[in-house]
């Protein structure tokens, strides 16, 4: 079965993303784990009577925090556990084989928010599976138009089959946006990625766009502005170290900077598994 993972802190911003996530599970027979890390390095002395107290409590809080939420009958699992937040994160991610973490992240520049944000940062670095991050206050609009920001060097043909059960589940339409950067030079000719992806997916209908930019960042942002985009892929390499912190670099400044959903996809995590449930016939509206 299916499983997505929605991280929470109990804020409206993790309920925004727990709502999301019942909705997509109902689309595609998918169950939900709602998962509360009590992270002990922020509470000096803290006892094993204490982490059983806080559990119990944070149970509770869980349980409210379901309970606000409009769930669609997905089928429902907690996890309650003390640690390192992003550590505990990813083992759940692994022990539930959880194929998309749903969860917010906050464009402000207070402590919390910039906090919250870089863990989402971290467990999108980690690659083990697909995180969709929301926008804590961006709209979230039907998803009607996905942008996947390629470098046409990093397996794109594993990037296609992933992101076309999403053009199919939204019925949107896809395009590949690649910014040409004097500072990141070209390994393989475009043109020919471009026409050998056309011949693997010849029905897969994918617009490819290319602009000059030699601020990615700036290319990236201006284009899904102008182009009324609804969501915004890319992948987390999982390569040699230079070729990982430039391009990561980049996802990281759009998770930080982007005020609309973003999909980052694995390299070589598990893939993303959105086959539509055949018992379902409508789309995703919010």
């Amino acid at each position: 079965m299916k499983t997505f993972l929605v991280p929470t802190d109990f804020t409206d911003s993790s309920l925004r993303a727990l709502d999301y996530a019942f909705d997509l599970a109902k689309e595609v027979d998918a169950r939900v784990v709602v998962c509360h890390i009590h992270d002990k390095a922020l509470v000096p002395g803290f006892s094993s009577a204490m982490d059983k107290a806080h559990k119990e409590e944070a149970q509770q809080e869980v349980n409210r925090f379901i309970g606000k939420a409009k769930n669609t009958g997905a089928e429902i699992e907690t996890v309650i556990r003390g640690g390192n937040v992003v550590d505990e994160i990813a083992k759940a991610i692994e022990e539930f084989g959880v194929s998309l973490v749903v969860m917010a992240t906050a464009g402000g520049k207070g402590f919390k928010e910039r906090f919250f944000g870089t863990r989402t940062e971290a467990i999108a670095k980690r690659g083990l599976c697909s995180v969709l991050v929301l926008p804590e206050n961006g709209p979230i609009k039907p998803i009607e138009h996905i942008v996947y920001a390629a470098d046409f060097e990093n397996g794109d043909q594993v990037t296609v089959l992933q992101l076309m059960q999403l053009k199919e589940l939204f019925s949107a339409t896809l395009t590949f946006l690649h910014v040409k950067s004097k500072n990141q030079p070209d390994l393989i000719d475009d043109e020919y990625v471009k026409q050998e992806l056309i011949k693997q997916f010849p029905q897969a209908d994918i617009q490819f766009v290319e602009i000059a930019n030699d601020d990615v960042v700036e290319g990236i942002s201006r284009f899904v502005q102008e182009a009324n985009t609804s969501l915004l892929s890319f992948t987390m390499l999982n390569r040699i170290f230079l070729e990982q912190m430039t391009h990561n670099s980049v996802s990281a400044k759009l998770l930080r900077n982007l005020n609309l959903p973003m999909l980052a996809l694995p390299e070589n995590g598990r893939l993303l598994d959105l086959q539509r449930n055949a018992n379902s016939e409508r789309r995703m509206d919010r």
